[in-house]
């Protein structure tokens, strides 16, 4: 019976008639404890649900599930518990991690009520602004024009949530297939940043970059390390505050010891009030935002940095935050090169 339950893909006990546990895999050992064996049930599985499942199996024979909810390494842990009688004298009691499982769908749901409460606020205020445009706003043109405004920021915010879903969703799919092409990082970089320079217009801020960078190759997606640059420079103009410079700094090509080969750092720096260091490690998840309200008025979807995430990742590089409050933060970009 014991080599049996050895066989066994997930951890796995047998207890006796006795309340005792009499066999143990290996998995199950690693579990539960090592000194499991011959300690009764109930001083080895310290829930209620599975105890009770025990014991009407036990004396009732049939079998029964249940859920134990646990901590493993200072991580919540979900298992299904199946408990089965397998002959007069014993109970087969089986435990199958259902923790990833569990937490995607918690991912899901989160995600789900995320979209769905930052596209309701524009949508209600819309709305509003539409009903009052078919009542008493009729006959005032300066209402409309202001009205009308309104609306279409909301729009656009709207749109640029929709967009940064969409290229999340492709970012998400490719990540497991690293690029082939081979792309010079310099270009791209010089590239991007003539597309932002009116950006930085409008906020009488300078883009700083050396144009006498050597070409820096590697194996990459123009495209997403393009997006990777955007989102960086666009998030350090609207972060960094007005009339300051937002720098950018490209490494020469060394051993990183991150990545285990020779590798670049790209690192845009801003001059702004900086992160505090406790926000810092959720600044990648999905809707999160340090200043909900200071992102919104900039246009910030919550998505930028998500996205940033995943497109490095691909690229099989690296990114760190680092932020001083008061003096601004450095986002750090380290990508494999060829």
């Amino acid at each position: 019976m014991n080599d049996l339950l050895q066989a066994f893909p997930i951890a796995a006990i047998i207890i006796g008639q006795d309340d005792f546990v009499v066999h143990a895999n290996e998995l199950a050992l690693g579990l539960l404890g090592r000194s499991i064996v011959d300690k009764h049930y109930v001083s080895v599985l310290r829930h209620p649900d599975v105890a009770e499942a025990i014991d009407h199996v036990l004396r009732q024979g049939g079998k029964r599930q249940a859920r134990w909810f646990t901590t493993l390494a200072s991580v919540d842990a979900v298992f299904n518990v199946s408990v089965h009688r397998i002959n007069t004298a014993h109970a087969l009691v089986t435990f199958e991690d259902a923790t990833d499982f569990e937490n995607t769908r918690q991912m899901r749901r989160d995600f789900v009520s995320n979209v769905s409460h930052e596209l309701k606020t524009p949508l209600t205020s819309m709305l509003g602004f539409l009903e009052t445009l078919q009542t008493i706003g009729q006959k005032d043109p300066v209402a409309q024009q202001r009205f009308l405004g309104i609306m279409t920021n909301e729009a656009h915010r709207m749109n640029r949530l929709v967009n940064d879903l969409l290229s999340l969703n492709r970012v998400e799919n490719d990540e497991r297939f690293q690029p082939t092409q081979k792309v010079d990082l310099v270009q791209i970089i010089r590239e991007t940043l003539e597309t932002l320079a009116p950006v930085a217009k409008k906020t009488d801020n300078t883009i700083v970059f050396d144009p006498n960078y050597a070409p820096a190759y590697l194996l990459g997606d123009r495209d997403q390390l393009c997006q990777v640059i955007t989102n960086l420079v666009e998030n350090a103009l609207k972060y960094g505050g007005p009339a300051k410079d937002v720098c950018l700094v490209l490494s020469q090509k060394q051993y990183q010891p991150v990545l285990r080969q020779d590798g670049i750092v790209l690192e845009v720096i801003d001059q702004g009030r900086g992160i505090d260091p406790q926000f810092i490690p959720r600044l990648t998840e999905r809707f999160y935002r340090v200043d909900d309200h200071r992102s919104r008025d900039v246009g910030g979807t919550g998505l930028g940095l998500s996205i940033v995430k995943h497109i490095v990742n691909r690229h099989r590089g690296r990114l760190t935050i680092k932020s001083t409050l008061g003096q601004g933060s450095t986002f750090s970009v380290c990508l494999p090169v060829v």
